[in-house]
């Protein structure tokens, strides 16, 4: 019983606060419409992009990316455009260079007729564009990968192929004769045993175009085993002066990775190892250079890695 007593006690003393409540939560909103139905000055920041360049010409002058926009709305108007209003600026480049304008107002209905009729523009920054055009050079070059990966044990790439390996570049000549190559967006992979693509973003250049701004990786990842022959050294570059050279050593181990589905296709008659002669140092030993392997393969040790020769003079016959 002196439970319930409780509980009335609390309603009937909550029930003394909701007509406050009540006042108060008309009060708030009669506040804020009616501060919303007043006028304010709101700095926008818009950014911009150019649409429709023509083919055979490239922009050459600095152009914004944003535009500054100080607007004069009530409360609702500003409101709306936070919400639902458009932040991004589209420029027809191609439209204006048909009508050969050079240069345009940032205030031009043509720029900022998104924002509707509810925002006063009132100033801009920059207050307007200029266009320079040049006629379009081009060039291929090759792309430049930034990928690194890494494999859970006695797992390798085999293969890696990039489409497009190459692509041309569009723009201004002193511009086009300076890159030599464009990179591919920064790209990580930790523990990798499958294969794998991956789509990546050519970074893009100011003022120039791609024939194509994605490419595609295809990395092909398996499982590597390692394996070891016996290679025939063969001595090179050797002097006809009556001197016969020889080597100590006539083979060399090399210890190589493959992947499994090269195994049965790799062979001893595959690699190719060479000592020459007029690289040996003043003691006479000569480095082991392995010229020829496949490349399904990946050599991690050689032994010996040098070799010394055997040098004896030949008789002549007096015959």
């Amino acid at each position: 019983m002196e439970r319930n007593s409780g509980k009335i006690k609390l309603l009937k003393g909550l029930r003394l606060y909701v007509p406050f409540f009540i006042c108060f939560a008309i009060s708030a909103t009669l506040w804020f419409v009616r501060e919303m139905g007043k006028t304010y000055d709101e700095q926008l920041t818009l950014s911009v992009s150019y649409e429709n360049i023509p083919k055979s010409l490239v922009l050459v002058s600095q152009m914004p990316n944003e535009i500054q926009v100080m607007v004069e709305s009530s409360g609702w108007g500003i409101l709306n455009h936070y919400l639902f209003g458009t932040k991004h600026l589209k420029i027809d480049v191609g439209q204006l260079k048909k009508s050969n304008i050079s240069r345009i107002n940032t205030k031009d209905n043509r720029v900022l007729s998104v924002l509707g009729e509810q925002l006063k523009v009132m100033e801009t920054y920059p207050t307007e564009i200029g266009f320079v055009f040049e006629n379009i050079h081009s060039r291929k070059v090759p792309v430049k990968l930034d990928i690194t990966l890494s494999y859970e044990q006695q797992y390798e790439l085999s293969d890696m192929v990039v489409t497009p390996d190459s692509v041309t570049v569009y723009g201004a000549a002193e511009i086009i004769d300076t890159i030599e190559m464009v990179y591919a967006e920064p790209f990580s992979k930790k523990k990798v045993r499958r294969s794998f693509e991956k789509e990546l973003t050519v970074q893009p250049i100011p003022n120039v175009r791609f024939s194509d701004e994605k490419i595609r990786v295809k990395a092909d990842v398996e499982k590597f085993t390692e394996q070891t022959f016996l290679i025939p050294i063969k001595l090179v570059n050797v002097p006809q002066n009556g001197i016969a050279v020889d080597l100590m050593e006539d083979k060399v181990s090399i210890k190589f990775l493959v992947g499994i589905s090269n195994v049965q296709s790799c062979y001893p008659s595959d690699f190719e190892a060479i000592a020459d002669f007029e690289k040996r140092n003043e003691k006479g030993a000569i480095p082991i250079e392995i010229v020829r392997y496949p490349q399904c393969v990946r050599i991690v040790q050689q032994t010996p890695l040098t070799d010394n020769i055997i040098a004896d003079y030949i008789e002549e016959s007096n015959e």
